[in-house]
C-alpha cells in the first residue's frame, strides 16, 4: 500500500491503520463494460443487411448509378446506333436489364470498392451475356508482378468464384469485366470504405442496442414512497397502505392516475431518452457514411434544414459532384475492357433525361443559343457543346417542316425584317434549329429585306 502520514506515524506491522486505510480509499469504480465494442468491418455485406443507414446510402447511390443511360460514340462523338454492344446492352442476361447490371455492380463497389461481371468472350470477338457476381465471391489470383506491366495480363493471372461448398470455378482474364474505386495504393484489391467506416458503423449499432434496452428491459420507472417522518426520520408505509396502492395500480389500466390518501412521494429513476443524444449520434454517424460515398444529406430523408430548395439543390449537387464523375470512370472501364476503344469507339453515360438536371440541360442550352445569336460560336461549336454529332453542311437535302417549325421559320424571318436579329445570327439559328446547311440557311436570310429603323417621337 502506498505510504502516507499515519502508516509513517504507525507503522503498517501493527495494524493499527487498517480502518483508517479503509476510510481512506479513493479508486473510482466503473459498473458495466468499460471497453468500446467495434463491429467486424471484414464481412460488409453482413453489415450491409445490418445497419438501415449503411443501405440506405449504398442503395441510393446504387439507383442514382444506374440513371445513367449508356450511349455509343464514335471518336468524333457522333452516336452509334448499331452495334453487338448494343444487343448487349439491350438484353445483358436473361434476369436483368441494364440499369439493374449497373445497380448490382454499384452495390458491389459501394461495399467492396471491387465489381466483377462474367462476359464471356464470343466468336469475333463479340460477347452476348454479362452477368455480375458477388464481390465477396471472387479470388484475384495476381502474378505477384506490378512493375513495367503494360497488359492486366502483367498483373492478373486469372479470378475464382466460390461457390457455397467452397468449390470454385477458375475464370480466365478475358471473360472477366474487373473495376473498382482506387484507393491511391493498390492497384488491385483496393481497400474499401467500409474499414474508414468501422467506428460510425459501430456507434450506430451501440445506439440501436441502447434505445431497445431502454424500451424493452427499462426495469422500474420509478420508487413511490412514503413522505410520513418523524424526530427519529422516515416512517415506512403501513402494510394496509402498500397493499391498497399496488391493488389499485394492478387494476388501472396503462396512463391511469393512481389516488391514494396516503402521504407518499414520486421519485424517478428513469432517464429521458432525448437527453442520451442518442437521435443526434445517430445523425452523425450516418452524416460519416454519406460523406464517405460522396453524397450529400438532402438526398436523404429527414434532415432539420429540408425545404425544397435545399433538396433540389442537394440532389444536383450528388449528380455533379460524385455520380457522373463515376459513372463516366466506370463507363470508360468498360469501353477499355471490351474491346471498343480498339475499334474507335467509346460508351458513356446520359443523364440528361433525369428531371433534376432538367433545370440545369435547359439553361445551358439558352446559354449556348444566346451565343449563336450573338456571334460568338457557330453552329458546329453550338451542337458540339450540347452533344450533339456535328452535321455535314453539304449535300442534305432539305427536309419537309411541319407547321410549327413554319411558324417559327416566320417569326425568324419576321425578327430579321425588324432588326432584331441579324441575317448571320439567323442563319446560325435555322441552322441548328432546322438542320438545313449553311448555303440553304444564307439563301433564305439573304432575300429578307431589312425594314430601315422607324424615327423615334
Amino acid at each position: 500500500m502506498k505510504n502516507n502520514f499515519w502508516s509513517s506515524l504507525f507503522g503498517w506491522s501493527s495494524g493499527a491503520t487498517d480502518n483508517i486505510q479503509r476510510m481512506m480509499q479513493t479508486n473510482s469504480q466503473f459498473w458495466g463494460n468499460t471497453k468500446p465494442k467495434w463491429v467486424d468491418t471484414s464481412t460488409p455485406y453482413d453489415l450491409y443487411l445490418t445497419i438501415p443507414e449503411l443501405r440506405a446510402v449504398i442503395n441510393k447511390r446504387a439507383i442514382m448509378m444506374s440513371n445513367g443511360k449508356p450511349v455509343l460514340c464514335d471518336k468524333e462523338g457522333n452516336i452509334i446506333e448499331n452495334h453487338w454492344v448494343l444487343d448487349l446492352i439491350n438484353n445483358p442476361n436473361p434476369m436483368q436489364s441494364w440499369s439493374d447490371v449497373m445497380y448490382s455492380l454499384a452495390v458491389n463497389d459501394g461495399l467492396f470498392n471491387n465489381s466483377f461481371a462474367y462476359c464471356p468472350v464470343r466468336s469475333f470477338d463479340i460477347r452476348n451475356l454479362m452477368l455480375p457476381l458477388p464481390s465477396n465471391k471472387i479470388k484475384i489470383v495476381g502474378t505477384g508482378k506490378f512493375l513495367n506491366q503494360l497488359e492486366k495480363e502483367g498483373l492478373i493471372k486469372n479470378y475464382q468464384f466460390y461457390y457455397d461448398n467452397n468449390k470454385f470455378e477458375t475464370i480466365e482474364l478475358k471473360d472477366m469485366i474487373y473495376m473498382n474505386t482506387p484507393d491511391g495504393i493498390n492497384l488491385i484489391n483496393p481497400e474499401n470504405r467500409i474499414n474508414t467506416l468501422k467506428y460510425p458503423l459501430s456507434n450506430i449499432m451501440a445506439t440501436y442496442n441502447k434505445r431497445n434496452v431502454i424500451l424493452e428491459n427499462m426495469g422500474a420507472i420509478g420508487i413511490l414512497s412514503s413522505k410520513k417522518s418523524d424526530m427519529g426520520g422516515s416512517l415506512p408505509m403501513t402494510p394496509e397502505e402498500r397493499n391498497e396502492i399496488q391493488k389499485d395500480w394492478v387494476s388501472r389500466n396503462k396512463d391511469k392516475l393512481v389516488m391514494t390518501e396516503a402521504d407518499v412521494t414520486w421519485t424517478p429513476m428513469s432517464y429521458p431518452t432525448k437527453d442520451l443524444m442518442l437521435f443526434e449520434e445517430l445523425n452523425e454517424d450516418k452524416q460519416a457514411i454519406i460523406d464517405a460515398y460522396g453524397l450529400n444529406k438532402y438526398v436523404f430523408s429527414n434532415p432539420t434544414d429540408s425545404i425544397m430548395s435545399n433538396l433540389e439543390q442537394g440532389m444536383r449537387m450528388a449528380y455533379q459532384d460524385t455520380i457522373i464523375p463515376e459513372v463516366t470512370q466506370m463507363y470508360d472501364s468498360l469501353s477499355q475492357q471490351l474491346g471498343l476503344l480498339k475499334e474507335g469507339l467509346y460508351l458513356k453515360p446520359d443523364f440528361s433525361h433525369v428531371a433534376i438536371l432538367q433545370n440545369d440541360e435547359k439553361s445551358k442550352t439558352d446559354v449556348v443559343l444566346s451565343l449563336v445569336q450573338n456571334g460568338v460560336i457557330d453552329s458546329a461549336e453550338a451542337r458540339n457543346e450540347l452533344g450533339y454529332p456535328v452535321k455535314e453542311e453539304q449535300g442534305t437535302p432539305v427536309q419537309s417542316l411541319n407547321g410549327a417549325q413554319v411558324t417559327s421559320m416566320v417569326q425568324v424571318a419576321q425578327a430579321i425584317s425588324e432588326g432584331i436579329l441579324s441575317p448571320q445570327s439567323a442563319t446560325e439559328i435555322l441552322i441548328i434549329s432546322f438542320g438545313i446547311t449553311r448555303e440553304q440557311a444564307n439563301a433564305i436570310t439573304s432575300t429578307i429585306e431589312v425594314k430601315p429603323p422607324q424615327p423615334t417621337n
